[in-house]
């Protein structure tokens, strides 16, 4: 017998789901499992659950082949992608993927089927277009996969929501994609079910769409195995088989199959199978419950719906075969599988949980405000269901760092429809032409280190991570939980000077320092104590407009160009490499594109290029003696650079690396008082002639010895970086802290930093400078050693882009016409237009406290009417007239190649900003 109930009209369903006891929980539980809610075949989404098995249309193989080119280890939607992609290029013999349960099954090819959106990310919103372009170019091809063009609908109902909408619209519309902002009262003519009351706008795509996720699965599965591609079910792997570190073959139930390539597509069981090689491949995911409901058929329906997203109230809706599919992600969700209790290939039915109405309730409540009529439809089911997310809630693909051939893709949350088309492309373009088609470091799993695929704290960070995918993403996001990871020894220090902390690779690094306490965040402040893991205050923007730190960072400011500050590097990538003789020279100056057999105690900045030209690594390297490097890189790059170094130096063992990161404790002095400051501290000679800039000696602090000391901020400033061994960190802070106080000297953070080196025209890598980025690009050909006969990696890329020229140029935008204290800022992201064309986008920005004005740094090309680049030269550069589009607005820009001649007259600082600062 099937009960048929309605979400909200019947008394029933009203008081179990909104006033729900345990008892009646159990009791809905057991009827959903028992099948009793379950709509007819023709109109529920599992319809192909209940039928004849897939491998009754589409054969597939009993066993797996003895040798293959790649192995794909995971037969869900992305595994089925790659796939697909293989035999279009011509690999489907060669590969095979072998899933431990059966290949279609619940939840593997199950989603919203989304198709579409806008990212403010390039390389996001390229995999979703590839994926998008993927399924209509099928659907015109006569393959049913559900299509249907029915524009997506992304409503607000803050104006800082809207604000975003009018950012994304801003960046699309650049790039080609149609869209608009409609006002509130425009909305009900794109969906007229939808209560617009509480709405203050929204974000229409009309080419956007939806698919059916099953026939998309099914139809490239189908696909794929007419080209060659072979498929194992019921096939579980219990060993990634490692020979100098490559993977050689995958061990499974049914066979051992030898390969060249692994691709670990396992979803939530990714970091598993990860563990399943020697040495283990660290893919840092967990599953969470994910709640998503289908409803019977609704008379009347219209199956034009667009699919709508309410991301204020974490939901997502759209028709689905005359009916609803709903869903959302809860600001606080439940983890999966807390116990590492795993189902297996016997128990695949368990990633399927009870549903937990009372969790589910504050989804609901949202979906039946949105959309009253809802409340009058009849449910067919709520699944909850695992789905794996990263820590930092982005994709997760790429070769890994630990095997010189193993691939993953993970972390895709629910979207595997959106996403899986374009990722399996671009994932099988990186395999077959040896390169990846487009820099992604954002989603690149060499962003990630080793304590990041630490069990208990992905259980800690998953219950957060779900909420985010709809959080407006304010400027320098960051999280609540996970942290306390990494921190300095003078980290207590800090925190009681009044440091603000964000978090980068896992290290607790001051953002900004409000020592008086006057800024605390309200929203931080409201989240409840066992939902916290950080004992001490987080840094948050939650605006577009000028922030609250505006004053305190530009106090930081002032005193790092006028007197003195003290800062925490500790965050920096630090490596040590050497060798016995000179091979540590030789194997630099080919991975270096610098020339660094400089002198000993000299310290040089060089970038690492890959085959084309661009930025592996930025670092600046010192020679502590001859046959003994220290590189220094940026935060994010410990474990890029160190896999870099890992492939490229001599695989003889002759020249050793060894990450320190973790070793020394960086503190910064900058300012020109920082000599005054150091020198009551150290014998050493600290004049420009005995310590010329750019240049490093050991010298003592206070009682410490042993420490490296730098002459050089990285900010353009002048000051000292010192490296101490961990053990006399706080000795030689607290003798810093002491002498600084005659010397008027503040803390500063990351932010004061930030806005130094935009300022002085710095670009950073990771955030300006990507692997497609070149030196003569950004302004640094003059740190390219091509006027000299050494070879290194690069080097003819580099050589034929002087030839024939450049594409874009590296500048420095002033926004003139911006009023910093009432305007959206320019937060990074935003289109660049030259005498009205869209020429770039700006990379980082800031305020610049000595120029007045908003700072925008990015690069500019120049297109032509074909749409092709051509190349740009200064004087291309230099004609134009300029703008950046904030939020829809333009506003005019001065452009410059060259950083600015900067005065250096400040007023004197607030005494009791001073005094509240020190310890």
């Amino acid at each position: 017998m099937m009960r048929r109930v309605r979400l909200s009209s019947s008394k029933f369903l009203h008081l179990n789901i909104f006033h729900c006891s345990i008892d009646s929980r159990a009791l809905y539980s057991t009827d959903i499992l028992q099948g009793s809610w379950y709509s007819p075949h023709e109109y529920l989404y599992h319809d192909h659950e209940q039928g004849p098995h897939l491998s009754e249309s589409i054969p597939l193989d009993e066993s797996p082949p003895k040798k293959a080119k790649v192995v794909i280890c995971g037969g869900g939607m992305v595994g089925t992608s790659v796939l697909y992609h293989l035999a279009s290029m011509g690999w489907g013999g060669d590969a095979v993927m072998v899933d431990q349960g059966r290949i279609g099954g619940p939840s593997s090819w199950r989603g919203s089927g989304y198709l579409g959106g806008v990212k403010l990310s390039k390389p996001e919103m390229n995999i979703l277009r590839s994926s998008k372009e993927l399924v209509q170019n099928l659907s015109e091809a006569g393959y049913d996969t559900g299509w249907k063009q029915c524009g997506s609908l992304h409503v607000a109902r803050t104006r800082d929501r809207l604000t975003l909408f009018r950012k994304m619209k801003a960046i699309a519309e650049a790039r080609g994609t149609e869209c608009y902002i409609l006002k509130a009262k425009d909305i009900s003519k794109k969906c007229e079910i939808l209560d617009t009351s509480d709405l203050v706008g929204a974000f229409w795509v009309p080419q956007d769409g939806v698919c059916d996720p099953h026939k998309l699965g099914y139809t490239l599965l189908k696909l794929a195995r007419e080209k060659g591609g072979q498929v194992v079910e019921d096939c579980p792997i219990t060993r990634i088989i490692v020979h100098d570190s490559c993977a050689v073959a995958v061990e499974t139930t049914k066979g051992i199959i030898e390969c060249d390539y692994v691709v670990n597509t396992g979803g939530m069981w990714a970091r598993k199978i990860g563990q399943m090689s020697e040495p283990h491949v660290k893919v840092p995911v967990h599953p969470a419950e994910h709640y998503f409901l289908y409803t019977f058929p609704i008379d009347g329906m219209d199956l034009s719906m667009p699919a709508v997203r309410d991301p204020d109230g974490n939901i997502y809706i759209r028709e689905f075969n005359g009916g609803f599919l709903a869903g959302g992600f809860e600001k606080w969700a439940k983890s999966s599988f807390e116990h590492n209790n795993f189902p297996g290939s016997d128990r695949l039915h368990e990633r399927e949980r009870f549903e937990d109405w009372d969790h589910f309730n504050v989804l609901l409540r949202e979906m039946l405000q949105r959309v009253p009529i809802m409340q009058s439809a009849v449910l067919g089911r709520l699944y909850n269901t695992s789905c794996a997310f990263s820590p930092d809630n982005r994709w997760i693909l790429g070769l890994v760092p630990e095997l010189t051939n193993y691939f993953v893709v993970a972390g895709l949350r629910s979207g595997g429809s959106n996403a899986a088309g374009g990722i399996g492309k671009m994932l099988v373009e990186w395999i077959v032409n040896g390169t990846p088609p487009m820099d992604a470091y954002d989603l690149d799993i060499l962003r990630f280190l080793p304590a990041h695929n630490n069990r208990r704290f992905l259980l800690d960070r998953v219950r957060e991570v779900p909420g985010l995918h709809y959080s407006i993403g304010y400027p320098f996001a960051d999280f609540t939980t996970g942290r306390c990871l990494r921190m300095s020894p003078i980290f207590p220090k800090l925190k009681a000077a009044g440091a603000v902390f964000g978090q980068v690779m896992g290290y607790e690094r001051p953002s900004y320092f409000d020592s008086l306490g006057l800024l605390a965040s309200d929203d931080w402040s409201s989240v409840s104590a066992e939902k916290q893991s950080a004992p001490f205050r987080k840094a948050e923007t939650n605006t577009w407009t000028k922030p609250h730190w505006f004053n305190l960072v530009g106090e930081e400011y002032i005193a790092c160009r006028e007197r003195v500050a003290i800062l925490d590097y500790s965050s920096f990538a630090k490596f040590d490499i050497w060798s016995k003789g000179n091979e540590v020279v030789q194997a630099l100056q080919y991975l270096c594109s610098n020339d660094v057999d400089i002198p000993v105690g000299g310290i040089i900045h060089t970038g690492m290029q890959n085959s084309l030209g661009g930025y592996e690594n930025d670092c600046s390297l010192a020679r502590i003696a001859p046959n003994h490097y220290m590189m220094i890189s940026p935060s994010i790059q410990q474990t890029r650079c160190g896999t870099w170094l890992k492939r490229n130096l001599p695989s003889d063992g002759s020249v050793v690396m060894s990450d320190i990161t973790s070793m020394y404790t960086a503190i910064c002095l900058m300012g020109p008082l920082a000599r005054s400051v150091l020198s009551e501290l150290t014998d050493l000679d600290l004049s420009s002639k005995a310590f010329p800039f750019f240049s490093f000696k050991e010298i003592d602090v206070g009682l410490a010895n042993g420490i490296r000391a730098m002459n050089l901020t990285h900010t353009g400033e002048l000051g000292w970086v010192l490296y101490i061994p961990n053990e006399y960190a706080l000795h030689v802070y607290n003798n810093l802290v002491s002498v600084g106080k005659k010397y008027k000297m503040l803390h500063a953070g990351y932010y004061a930093m930030r806005s130094l080196r935009i300022e002085k025209f710095y670009a950073f890598w990771g955030q300006d400078l990507d692997s497609t980025t070149t030196p003569l690009e950004c302004g640094r050909g003059f740190r390219v050693k091509l006027h000299k006969n050494i070879d290194f990696i690069g080097r003819e890329a580099l050589e034929r882009q002087k030839e024939n020229g450049v594409k874009r140029l590296y500048v420095q935008l002033q926004l003139e016409d911006h009023n910093h204290e009432v305007d959206p800022w320019a937060w990074g992201g935003e289109p660049i237009y030259r005498d009205g064309h869209f020429v770039g986008v700006t990379t980082t920005t800031g305020y610049g406290y000595t120029l007045n004005h908003l700072v925008c740094l990015g690069f500019v090309r120049n297109v032509d009417d074909r749409g092709n680049m051509t190349s740009v030269t200064p004087e291309y550069v230099m004609s134009g007239n300029y703008e950046v589009d904030i939020a829809g607005v333009r506003y005019s820009a001065s452009v410059s190649l060259r950083s600015p001649s900067l005065p250096t007259k400040f007023p004197e600082p607030q005494q009791d900003r001073y005094l509240a600062t020190q310890i």
